[in-house]
């Protein structure tokens, strides 16, 4: 059930990767791949976050998670990602707000284990996520093997009860990944990410690698799951059809910067910013010249490098509405009402 108190608050979130280059392999430059960006997740809701390849949609989604170091350690990310998920023993107290809720960008290592329990991550991939050489037994057992003390049968129980309600055979549990289709190894996943009771997970491009039947099929799952147990969803794609069905808000994000978000409804029928709306303009229509048509909009330009990002407004030099006001400074986002967020004074 949907409730209108944010589980996760993420406020001027900044992700900046090192580039190291040269004879000494110094720093010679950095990509900010996420630049400010801020927004509310609320509970028990599906927000989409979308945007074009190389946005930083899937960087935001592994700060929130708290995976980023782990993937590169030099990487720098600056800002708050809150969580109000209740209280751990033994924090430090600069990672406590003054509602009580847990600041995740500050935990360590071995504080932020506890977490991750409440917060999972579907990963883009079927067919890289999956270790194997483990069983789907093994596979799923191991977050409850890392976060709880169940017993060998109790965590077989929970095994096949996980594998059956996201629509495998239990009987499937000693196969290797290799023996699975990518629809059911998504499915998989899925059970993984169910194992320890999340509050929250993370769905990075859960449908991109799968057959368009087995989109539908994988959706419907995670839509029913949401209902059943309460979930919250922040679903990253790029496919707007996707998003639409799914989500309840959208969020849209260009070249590290949240442009636009708001109620599904709102932005597919009336997008504000330039850049939202030349984005759905190139959503294919089943007849495009029917009463929903809609004009293409051709953008001029490359997508800016995030190496030599433009100053001000990044999405400037494509914009048909641009002034020159707009390289001055990345425009805030202006309120429009009813939870609609546009970066655009001239929207």
């Amino acid at each position: 059930m949907l409730n209108t108190q944010p589980i996760i608050q993420i406020r001027d979130l900044k992700v900046t990767f090192p580039v190291f280059g040269g004879v000494f392999l110094g720093k010679v430059a950095e990509i900010r791949a996420v630049d400010g960006v801020s927004f509310d997740l609320m509970e028990g809701e599906t927000l989409g976050l979308v945007g074009e390849s190389g946005c930083g949609k899937t960087t935001v989604g592994r700060a929130i998670i708290n995976i980023l170091k782990a993937v590169t350690p030099e990487v720098i990310v600056a800002g708050d990602i809150l969580f109000k998920v209740g209280s751990i023993e033994n924090l430090p107290q600069s990672a406590i707000g003054v509602d009580g809720s847990v600041n995740v960008a500050r935990l360590s290592k071995r504080h932020m284990r506890p977490y991750r329990s409440l917060v999972q991550m579907i990963f883009q991939d079927p067919f890289a996520s999956l270790n194997p050489r483990l069983t789907v037994a093994r596979i799923v057992e191991e977050p409850l093997l890392i976060h709880t003390k169940m017993t060998k049968t109790e965590r077989m129980e929970r095994v096949g009860w996980l594998l059956d309600k996201v629509g495998l055979n239990p009987e499937q549990s000693q196969r290797y990944p290799h023996e699975f289709s990518g629809g059911q190894r998504q499915r998989i996943g899925i059970a993984r990410a169910l194992a320890t009771n999340p509050k929250v997970i993370i769905a990075d491009e859960p449908v991109s690698a799968l057959d368009v039947s087995i989109q539908a099929q994988v959706i419907n799952l995670l839509q029913d799951l949401q209902d059943e147990l309460g979930l919250t969803f922040l679903f990253i794609a790029h496919d707007l059809s996707v998003v639409e069905h799914i989500s309840r808000r959208i969020a849209v994000m260009y070249l590290g910067n949240l442009v636009e978000i708001g109620s599904s409804d709102t932005i597919y029928k009336d997008p504000k910013h330039p850049y939202t709306k030349a984005l759905l303009s190139a959503v294919p229509l089943p007849d495009p010249r029917g009463a929903d048509s809609r004009q293409r909009i051709i953008l001029t330009g490359d997508v800016p490098t995030p190496l030599r990002k433009p100053s001000g407004c990044p999405f400037r030099t494509r914009c048909p509405i641009a002034k020159p006001p707009c390289a001055e400074a990345m425009p805030p986002l202006r309120d429009y009402g009813d939870g609609r967020l546009v970066a655009c004074p001239y929207a």
